[in-house]
């Protein structure tokens, strides 16, 4: 089964199976689900990203690509353009204001992003929520001066972009500080999956959430999913189809839940 078929099939069994708020009993998960979901009101800063998008868009400029993870699905050449990244790789728009939304929601002060790419999604969490602090990994050098290029242009100071290979830089990072927030987008092969799932919680805030972005990417991302969600130390997961958030709270008993989006 090719990635397309499988990503088609696995949207539509999620379908059935997605429930919306009025499955959800805990008091935190529904004003959660409710506000960043349901409601998902658009920021202040919105247009000003999204202008920014549209320019990305249209960039006709061709940069070197070196990609460290599972690669591109719609393009295999290390020669991309900007605008190519732009359509296919960034998060859309509500996909970023549910993330900002989340950072919110959960009072994330400290956040690691592995995959900045070109830096939309990090720059709309840093804008809604000044008071948070972001640690983005991007392994493309290219990509991250683009990346870096537009925090300056939306005047952002509130995330440090590092550079280089997920496996040793967010290791580094982790010894560092406790993260509340881990957003995982990058090198979406199973083995790496589990890898930064396991670093995660053993060096993040106990009360901390860990977000793995595409677990229907491919049948090893769904794989590495449905481990993670299996382990005993995880207390809660939810499957909104593209994005599986999961937390090893104690104040979570086991439940895992599988929400409309």
């Amino acid at each position: 089964m090719n990635k397309n078929t499988y990503i088609a099939k696995s949207y539509f069994n999620y379908k059935l199976k997605a429930k919306g708020r009025h499955s959800i009993h805990s008091p935190f998960l529904y004003n959660m689900y409710n506000t960043c979901v349901v409601k998902s009101e658009k920021s202040q800063y919105h247009n000003e990203i999204e202008q920014l998008r549209n320019t990305l868009e249209k960039d006709k400029r061709e940069i070197y690509v070196n990609d460290l993870g599972a690669g591109s699905r719609k393009n295999k050449s290390n020669e991309r353009k900007i605008c190519q990244i732009a359509k296919y790789s960034l998060k859309s728009a509500k996909e970023a204001q549910f993330l900002s939304c989340f950072a919110s929601i959960t009072q994330s002060k400290s956040i690691i992003e592995l995959g900045c790419s070109l830096g939309l999604t990090s720059a709309r969490i840093a804008l809604d929520n000044p008071n948070t602090y972001i640690n983005s990994i991007e392994g493309c050098e290219n990509i991250a001066k683009i990346a870096q290029n537009n925090f300056t242009k939306l005047n952002i100071s509130n995330i440090k972009l590092h550079i280089g290979n997920f496996d040793t830089v967010f290791q580094k990072i982790l010894m560092d500080i406790s993260a509340d927030l881990i957003f995982v987008d990058g090198n979406h092969t199973k083995e790496a999956t589990l890898k930064y799932f396991n670093l995660a919680i053993d060096n993040m805030n106990p009360n901390g959430y860990i977000v793995f972005d595409d677990i229907y990417w491919s049948q090893e991302m769904t794989e590495a999913w449905n481990t993670i969600i299996s382990d005993n130390r995880v207390s809660l997961s939810i499957d909104l189809f593209h994005f599986g958030i999961i937390s090893i709270s104690k104040d979570f008993s086991k439940q895992n839940f599988i929400l409309k989006f």
